[in-house]
């Protein structure tokens, strides 16, 4: 970036106008470049921060509600705090989750740098991302300090901030920034995770559950057949394979994903994905028995 557009100029109107241990209020005096107009500006001279996203492995948010004076209401937002004069916001962002919620987990990940309110206030604000956080330390409050902590599901954070339970400004750029880290192929997206999930991910007690009825159901079918026509019943059982395998291919080409918010869309068709994988693993099952139809088949030739 180039010289800024306004520049700073002596006068007699810079002063601080107050100081005190948390931030120094300021009074100074800026000339614009183009035009030559001058004008005082207030500035807020304020330590930088760092929020932390802190994230469990069940994929649970940690998050702090404690009491706002400028909003006069309890706020629902992410850990964090101020820096020492050059303090590593990685170390002072790890300390400051210890501290307010008793969680400790892997190496911070920066995710990256805002300035907090450029027009009035100097200060700058780092969020960071904790993977495997785990309740391993003592909280160590400040005399003023009153914090309850919540662990709130990943996919509940956009609709949270949506309606508005979570609407602390930085907090909400921080945890945006995180899902969109999350999401592979982006600008943002950061090396460790956007990663495509499991392809076996997909599949839950549910669906298990929903394959042993409907091969228990396939299988009346086909002792059915059996006892009527059993070229009938190869026939079906091959067609119906065919079909399932089609099924499976599809799915085991599209690669599920980690990213709350790629999960979060994808939930739409996830009524859709679930029959497909019956199928598909119906048709694997149909096939095993397919097989040892034709091999108990060949064997009672043999022996008779």
């Amino acid at each position: 970036m180039g010289a800024a557009s306004w520049e700073r100029e002596a006068s007699e109107s810079d002063t601080t106008l107050e100081e005190n241990w948390l931030f120094r209020l300021r009074r100074e005096r800026y000339r614009s470049r183009a035009s030559g107009l001058g004008h005082d500006f207030y500035v807020l001279e304020l330590a930088d921060a760092v929020h932390v996203i802190a994230l469990t492995p069940l994929r649970r948010v940690v998050l702090v509600r404690q009491f706002r004076a400028g909003s006069k209401e309890d706020s629902l937002e992410t850990p964090g705090g101020l820096l020492e004069p050059g303090e590593n916001p990685l170390v002072a962002g790890a300390r400051e989750l210890a501290e307010e919620t008793g969680f400790e987990g892997d190496p911070p990940i920066l995710l990256g740098t805002v300035w907090s309110n450029p027009s009035i206030m100097s200060s700058r604000i780092t969020t960071i991302l904790i993977p495997n956080a785990r309740p391993t330390a003592a909280v160590k409050l400040d005399h003023a300090e009153e914090v309850d902590v919540a662990l709130v599901p990943a996919a509940d954070i956009p609709r949270m901030i949506a309606d508005g339970r979570i609407n602390h400004a930085l907090s909400v750029a921080g945890l945006l920034w995180w899902l969109i880290a999350e999401m592979p192929g982006t600008a943002l997206s950061v090396a460790g995770l956007a990663k495509p999930g499991s392809r076996w991910s997909r599949l839950r007690i549910a669906t298990v559950m929903g394959i042993v009825a409907a091969a228990a159901l396939i299988l009346g079918v086909a002792k059915s057949l059996a006892g009527k026509d059993p070229a009938a019943m190869v026939a079906a059982v091959m067609v119906f394979m065919l079909f399932s395998l089609g099924f499976l291919a599809i799915l085991w080409l599209s690669k599920p994903h980690h990213s709350t918010l790629i999960r979060l869309v994808e939930g739409a068709h996830r009524g859709r994905n679930s029959l497909l994988w019956y199928l598909a693993i119906i048709g694997l099952f149909n096939s095993l028995l397919f097989i040892s139809f034709l091999i108990i088949t060949i064997c009672e030739g043999a022996w008779m």
